[in-house]
């Protein structure tokens, strides 16, 4: 019974993820409809156009970023349901200053580092093991570390990987040079370390 309860609450969280994880995503007929009108009205009402592009830079800004917060919160549902799935055996630490959640981030930043611990990490470990996320801030920087352990015997990911080659590119993208993206590997542990410049989402 607890475990069935346990499955309904995961398949409402994922849910959740997932509208959370489309408010990142832009519908690219929306895009090429707003940008035609916008091309429309550059003649005959020009102030219109103006207003459009204003309106739609705010709406683009708005979709190109989340709070840390709600970041976590699609962290949190990708993980509630994984529990289901390994129990005990995956256990989840978390270190976040308050000060941090309002900080904006890339969306599906964090998520789909999370989701690597689990399948190249815990998914080897026989007993099961940890994954450690924290996120503070200092020196007008946020500082994310996603961390776990992992079986230094199971066929080593390789440190450029596509998924984080495509983190690194996303910071460049959205940030520039700002943004510092490293991978620390030891004995039995995995370490992905995130820098951005700090920068709270209205």
């Amino acid at each position: 019974m607890q475990a069935q309860a346990a499955a309904a609450e995961a398949v409402a969280l994922a849910r959740e993820a997932e509208l959370r994880a489309l408010k990142a995503q832009i519908n690219p007929h929306f895009l090429f409809n707003s940008l035609n009108s916008i091309s429309a009205l550059t003649a005959s009402e020009p102030a219109r156009a103006r207003q459009m592009c204003i309106l739609l830079g705010d709406f683009m800004r708005q979709t190109l970023a989340l709070a840390l917060g709600e970041e976590l919160a699609l962290v949190h549902a990708f993980l509630a349901i994984e529990q289901v799935r390994f129990g005990a055996r995956l256990r989840f630490e978390e270190a976040v200053a308050p000060e941090a959640l309002a900080a904006a981030v890339p969306p599906l930043l964090l998520q789909p580092r999370v989701e690597n611990a689990v399948v190249h990490g815990i998914a080897h470990l026989l007993e099961g093991g940890w994954i450690r996320l924290e996120a503070s801030c200092g020196g007008r920087r946020l500082h994310l570390s996603v961390a776990n352990a992992y079986d230094p015997e199971a066929p080593r990911r390789p440190a450029g990987g596509v998924g984080l080659a495509n983190v690194r590119a996303r910071l460049q993208t959205v940030f520039g040079g700002r943004a510092q993206c490293e991978v620390a590997a030891g004995a039995a542990c995995f370490q992905v370390n995130l820098e951005l410049p700090e920068q709270v989402e209205a």
